[in-house]
């Protein structure tokens, strides 16, 4: 599956953040943000903007201790993400729980979804949690199918797998017609 990768930060770009350079890590975040926010959207709107500070005051605390490229650093940065997702996702589980009707509260209604740049994050909320995690990281993330598997710690065949399944679901409600495409740009439709 080809995707088109976020462009990467160049290495001096991330050597000068890391000596304290705020003008190079506003740069970093600039690149960085807008596909690490869709990723947390696509796999949980609720926590996406708690987990997505955290991740960006992870990163800028240990920074110093960083030492790659701006590939590996995209990769460093989904893998913060995901893991204060996790512990995000503990942490509420300890929480007391609120009972809500089902009926009340869809977990996606279709006429709910707007023709924004994000609609592609508003499909994968339809399609089963695993497989939107794994296209959020391979589409939206850029990150490769070896980086994906490292991170959820499964085989890259099932990184695959999962990937198909998820593109397939999601290929099917677009083809349903359960979803309004007719307003929407080539652009935003080839998101997924």
């Amino acid at each position: 599956m080809a995707t088109e990768q976020p462009a990467a930060v160049p290495k001096r770009l991330i050597d000068d953040a890391r000596r304290g350079d705020q003008a190079a890590f506003t740069a970093i975040h600039r690149v960085y943000a807008p596909p690490l926010r869709r990723y947390l959207e696509a796999v949980s709107r609720d926590l996406a903007a708690e987990v997505e500070s955290a991740t960006w005051e992870s990163v800028a605390t240990s920074l110093n201790r960083f030492s790659g490229d701006g590939i590996q650093f995209r990769s460093w940065l989904f893998t913060i993400a995901r893991r204060r997702f996790v512990d995000e996702v503990r942490r509420s589980a300890r929480r007391p729980l609120v009972v809500v009707s089902v009926t009340e509260s869809p977990a996606v209604d279709p006429a709910d979804l707007d023709d924004g740049p994000d609609w592609a994050v508003q499909v994968l909320r339809m399609v089963p949690t695993r497989q939107a995690e794994v296209v959020a990281l391979r589409v939206l993330g850029g990150l490769s199918v070896d980086e994906v598997s490292r991170l959820l710690g499964i085989t890259p065949e099932n990184v695959r797998v999962l990937c198909h399944r998820g593109l397939n679901a999601i290929r099917r409600t677009l083809e349903s017609g359960e979803i309004d495409t007719t307003g929407l740009s080539g652009e935003n439709r080839s998101a997924v």
